[in-house]
Parts: C-alpha cells; sequence; structure tokens
C-alpha cells in the first residue's frame, strides 16, 4: 500500500490501488479495505446514518461542556473562554474533515491508525494506535469519575466506589452487545444532551434578558464589570494570553472524541456515504453546541464567582447551575445533574468502544496480538473490548483522593495524548494528499473531498503541535511545579516516542 501511494511502487501496484479504492461501489456490502490481514467479516455492518450522526454528536460532547466550562470561564474570563472554545472548535472542524476524507476513501476499523500505516509508516501507526488505544481506556476513569461524583449530589451517605462499580458494569455490558445495540444507546443519550443543551441555552438567554424570577436585565454587564478577559499567572496583557492558552487544554477535552466515526467505518452500513455526510456538519454542531453556550454563560456567570473555581465535581459546579442558582431557579440542578451523569456514562462507553476498535485495527495491522481480532457471534470484538476494561479500576482512587483533582488528572493526561492522535491524522492525510497527486489521481474522484487542503491540514496540524508542546507552561512558572503536574501534561510525549 505505501510504496503504491509514495510513487516508488510499479504500474502495477499504482493501478490495483486506483481499481481497488477509487473504483470500489458504494453500497451496504461494501468490504473493509486495508491490511490483507483483517478478519472484517466478524464485525457487522449494523450502524446506519442516525447512529452514525448521532454517535459523533454524544462523542463530541462529553462532561467538559457541563462541568469543566466552568473553571475555563474562571480562568480566562468569558471573553477568553469563548476565544478558546472558537479557536479549537475550528482546529477540531479541520482535523475532522481531513479523517472524514481519508475515512470515506478508506473505510476500515481501527481509523486514522490504520491510515497511518498505510499511508506514511507501519511504525506511526503502531505507535499512534497504542497511543490513542490506551489513552481512551484511561479515559473511561475520567468519565467515571465525574458520574460517580455527580451522584453524590444526591447521595452523600453512599460510599462512591459503589456507584463506580454499577456504571462501569453498565458500560461494559452495553460494549459486549451488538454494535446496533450500542449506537441505540448512543442516540437516546445524544438525544438527552441536545434537548439539554438547546433548554440551558434558552434559559440562559431567558436569564439574560431579565425573564428570571428576580426580573434582572444582565445583558454584558459582567463582560464589563469584572471584565472580559482575566489575567493568568502575570498580569496585563500576557496574562490574558496565558489564560486563554491554558485554557485550550480544556477546549479540547471538551471537543472529546471526534474519532469516533472513522473508527467505525467497517461497522457503517454505506461509510461512504454516511461518514461524509456526518463529518459535514460537525463545524455547524461545534458552533452551535459549544460557542454559543459559552457566549450565553459567559453573559449570566461573573468570572470572579467563587462557585465556579471550587471545582466541586458535581452539577454545583455547572456555570449554568450556578448561574440559575443566581437567578432564583431553583429546580434546574437536579435536572442538569441527571443528564450531566448519562452523559459521563455514554462518554465512557464510547470510549471502551473507542479503545476496543482501535485495538482490533492494530492486531489487523500486524501490530498487536490476533487475540484482539476474535469476535464473540455478535460481531464485538470481546478480549479487544476485555483490554480496555482493564485500567478503568483507576477510578477508584477517587475513593482515597479528592474526586475533582483526580479529574484533573485524567483530563490533561488523555487530552495531550489525544491530541498527538490529531497530528498523527494531520501528517497522514498531508501523505495522502500528495500521493494522490503524484499520482496524477484527482480528488475529485474521491467520495469526500474536504475544502481548503492541504492548507487546513498543516494549519491545524501545528497549531495542535504548539498545544502539545506548550500545554504544561504553567508548571515551569516560580512556585508552580509539581511532579504530578509536569507528569500529566508531558508523559504522554515520552510514552508516544519510547514506542
Amino acid at each position: 500500500m505505501t510504496s503504491s501511494l509514495d510513487g516508488s511502487g510499479d504500474p502495477k501496484s499504482s493501478s490495483i490501488m486506483k481499481s481497488d479504492f477509487l473504483s470500489h461501489p458504494i453500497n451496504d456490502v461494501d468490504v473493509e479495505m486495508g491490511s490483507s490481514n483483517d478478519a472484517p467479516e466478524e464485525l457487522k455492518r449494523n450502524m446506519k446514518g442516525r447512529h452514525i450522526n448521532m454517535i459523533a454528536i454524544a462523542g463530541m460532547i462529553g462532561t467538559g461542556l457541563f462541568l469543566s466550562s466552568g473553571q475555563t470561564i474562571a480562568t480566562a474570563g468569558p471573553a477568553g473562554a469563548l476565544l478558546a472554545y472558537i479557536f479549537m472548535g475550528l482546529v477540531t472542524a479541520g482535523v475532522s474533515y481531513t479523517t472524514g476524507e481519508i475515512t470515506a476513501f478508506m473505510p476500515v476499523t481501527g481509523g486514522f491508525v490504520r491510515h497511518a500505516t498505510a499511508f506514511v509508516e507501519p511504525a506511526l501507526g503502531a505507535a499512534g494506535g497504542w497511543n490513542f488505544s490506551y489513552t481512551m481506556a484511561i479515559s473511561v476513569p475520567a468519565e467515571l469519575s465525574a458520574a460517580a461524583t455527580l451522584i453524590q449530589f444526591w447521595d452523600e451517605k453512599t460510599n462512591p466506589a459503589v456507584w463506580i462499580t454499577v456504571f462501569l458494569v453498565v458500560i461494559v455490558a452495553l460494549n459486549f452487545c451488538q454494535v446496533k445495540l450500542y449506537g441505540e444507546s448512543e442516540v437516546i443519550f445524544a438525544s438527552m444532551k441536545i434537548a439539554l443543551i438547546i433548554g440551558l441555552i434558552i434559559a440562559g438567554l431567558v436569564v439574560d434578558l431579565g425573564g428570571g424570577p428576580k426580573g434582572d436585565r444582565i445583558g454584558f454587564r459582567y463582560w464589563r464589570t469584572p471584565g472580559a478577559f482575566n489575567d493568568y499567572l502575570v498580569p496585563g496583557n500576557t496574562g490574558k494570553f496565558l489564560a486563554f492558552w491554558s485554557s485550550l487544554i480544556s477546549a479540547a477535552f471538551s471537543y472529546g472524541n471526534i474519532q469516533v466515526v472513522a473508527l467505525s467505518g467497517t461497522e457503517t452500513a454505506n461509510p461512504r456515504k454516511i461518514i461524509p455526510d456526518a463529518t459535514k456538519k460537525t463545524f455547524f454542531r461545534v458552533f452551535f453546541f459549544y460557542v454559543l453556550s459559552i457566549l450565553i454563560v459567559g453573559m449570566i456567570v461573573p468570572y470572579t464567582s467563587e462557585a465556579l473555581s471550587s471545582s466541586t465535581g458535581t452539577a454545583a459546579s455547572s456555570p449554568f447551575v450556578i448561574a440559575f442558582k443566581a437567578a432564583g431557579i431553583r429546580v434546574l440542578p437536579s435536572i442538569i445533574n441527571a443528564v450531566v451523569c448519562t452523559s459521563a456514562i455514554s462518554s465512557g462507553s464510547a470510549c471502551i468502544f473507542l479503545a476496543s476498535r482501535t485495538l482490533y485495527g492494530l492486531a489487523a495491522d500486524g501490530h498487536a496480538p490476533k487475540l484482539f481480532l476474535r469476535c464473540n457471534r455478535q460481531g464485538t470484538p470481546f478480549f479487544a473490548v476485555i483490554l480496555s476494561v482493564l485500567p478503568s479500576p483507576l477510578v477508584y482512587m477517587v475513593v482515597s483522593n479528592k474526586a475533582a483533582l483526580v479529574f484533573s488528572w485524567f483530563v490533561n493526561i488523555t487530552t495531550v495524548a489525544g491530541l498527538i492522535g490529531w497530528v498523527i491524522i494531520q501528517i497522514t492525510y498531508l501523505r495522502f494528499y500528495y500521493a494522490l497527486g503524484r499520482q496524477g489521481i484527482s480528488r475529485d474522484a474521491l467520495p469526500y473531498k474536504s475544502p481548503f487542503q492541504p492548507y487546513v491540514a498543516y494549519v491545524t496540524g501545528f497549531i495542535v503541535f504548539l498545544v502539545i508542546f506548550f500545554s504544561g507552561y504553567a508548571v515551569f512558572f516560580p512556585g508552580n511545579f509539581t511532579v504530578s503536574g509536569f507528569l500529566t501534561y508531558y508523559i504522554n510525549i515520552a510514552i508516544f516516542v519510547g514506542k
């Protein structure tokens, strides 16, 4: 595959690539393309268009929007947080577009990991695959810790370990069932998230315009006092920029698992049509669900509110709840808490799905034991699911440590590792883009042609690299250095290079 794409292979291999990919029929019995070592017949193409579209939404809307966004506003101020989410939203859309183009061309389970193996270098595919798989596996504890602490909003007496166990059993059970059942569960979870976000945006706008019980018209009052931007570490414009840069990590965590659509290529009916359709809508979802939410909440709660930076890990620390309580609306916290709890469970389930399918792809390309190719009669790679679940007991650390602290550790670790995957995606796309040109293949012949390429891949790849490299800059300021802080930001780089 690699030789035929880089132009160094013989004409016969080049013609094989063209006939196998560009002329391949787009239909419901489309077979998996990629390594000859695949066992695609064991996976089931049971996910339809509505599943993929809702999974794309569910994967992008995690606990970050509901919980960590409050800390982001407290750090950067309303305008700083808004800019951070817009900035990372554009980056997210760019990565999603490039992922969609390659995935529509080569819809394989394992997604960008196997694309890197095919188009760049097997070593990059192996390193990126293991990095992403373990990232998703350790993301499960992050989501479970959020769900367990959210339950404490109602039940402070029960040990969090009890709820952790219940939630873990639920998400593991979902991942052992047919992929169609997983898709249906994500449709339900995504519908709840969408309803909550739309409701919160409308309610927030009503409160801002004076429709709350107190009748106080807020407008942009809090953008004037205490201000639109906050300083971080140092005063002045430098401090405002550092606050903005610090918020990029939490914004990236909020946008979550954009690769979920690409990684399910083999289990999607008619992937060359469905995946591009889902990809094209990414930008509008990002703008509506995140940017509008951050704008509204930044208007109705000041960034100086102590509740924003309290990091309790429950709905009480949600900026929406803080704003509605201040407006005199008391019934919403429990509603928000319930939906955010299901959001955490949904995200945890998606993380296991992503980790297991990445392992499947690694095994198909010979980068992992063939054991992970084995599927049960429902078409689930059960050994891959089992390995993906093994790091989940790390979540029991919330029993002996502050839940918010543990959550922040996982946020930093998983976000940086996920961003490394984004860089790999853009490198792979650039290799793919120039290989097509060298062979004289027009991108117009592809199932999906993403806009503004290769500039989007260059710019977003470089930006993500900078975010990774400077993600832990704060620990190098005098008096800020901690071993745990340094490791959570930079240990993933060492692990990736070591692979």
